[in-house]
């Protein structure tokens, strides 16, 4: 999916309004709303892919991450992980007022390189959404061209996520659009992605992946079916406004979460994260 910067615009004026709105609310009229921030590449400000208007971008500069960064840890944002979510989605536990989810999906060797460390140094936990072929370096298609853009952590690197506290999810074997396949009957190759990428962790890093993020957000209801066979929740992932967030209410195998890159602006990005509050009293 792709928008203009015309939604995006309307997407941030209705933010915006929210904002002031909450200001003058009772805390008992107010309902939690919980972002989830879907990242892919973080790269260094002097070596990334070009940006080109129109077409979909994968990844951040290292300023804007810590930029962004900085403005969750400056203003009093809670980095929680998908198993806090689980808990909290099924009445368990509570989450803090502001609370915030940080994904990476794919693996990618950017990640390891320049967002791990700055997470580490503020001591919070995020997830990584493997790719297993990948992390095999067994999935061509998806190493990297000679740029230097797209390298992957392989089960060493994130073995070390394991061991920093980070959750490891499943992003299937070899990265395809579920809903494809199983639209074109290709049920059992479904089934094989799903239940292959999580032997392959639980065999590699020694733990047992809850949660789950769709390859492309390929989705339908008989994907949904087979995937809560292995996982307990599952991510999907959205490009445009309107933001999406998850609420006491949301089907835990339909979270959403909102791509984040370097089209959008850091007012699109404090809008984005602020919303963490809705109204639902008169």
């Amino acid at each position: 999916m792709k928008q203009s910067r015309r939604q995006f615009i309307s997407g941030l004026a209705t933010a915006a309004g929210g904002l002031l709105l909450g200001s003058h609310v009772r805390s008992e009229e107010m309902t939690q709303r919980v972002p989830i921030l879907v990242y892919h590449r973080v790269h260094p400000d002097d070596d990334a892919p070009p940006v080109v208007p129109g077409q979909y971008c994968g990844h951040v500069v290292l300023s804007t991450f810590i930029r962004q960064m900085n403005y969750l840890r400056d203003h009093g944002f809670s980095v929680v992980t998908h198993e806090d979510l689980y808990d909290w989605l099924r009445g368990e536990t509570d989450l803090p007022p502001k609370a915030v989810l940080i994904d990476f999906d794919d693996n990618r060797g950017a990640v390891y390189d320049n967002a791990f460390p700055l997470l580490q140094q503020y001591g919070w936990r995020a997830t990584s959404f493997v790719i297993t072929a990948l992390a095999d370096s067994h999935l061509p298609k998806m190493q990297d061209d000679g740029s230097g853009w797209y390298t992957w952590m392989t089960w060493k690197e994130l073995g070390e996520l394991r061991d920093a506290g980070w959750t490891i999810g499943a992003h299937t074997r070899t990265h395809p659009n579920l809903r494809k396949l199983e639209e074109a009957g290709r049920h059992r190759r479904v089934v094989a992605e799903l239940r292959r990428a999580k032997e392959d962790i639980e065999r590699k890093l020694g733990l047992t992946p809850l949660c789950f993020a769709y390859p492309e957000g390929g989705w339908n209801e008989a994907v949904e079916e087979v995937v809560g066979q292995f996982y307990q929740t599952a991510r999907h992932w959205y490009e445009t406004t309107p933001f999406r967030y998850v609420t006491r209410q949301t089907n835990p195998l339909r979270l959403p979460a909102q791509n984040i890159s370097e089209h959008q602006s850091f007012a699109e990005f404090v809008a984005f994260v602020e919303q963490t509050a809705v109204r639902v009293g008169p």
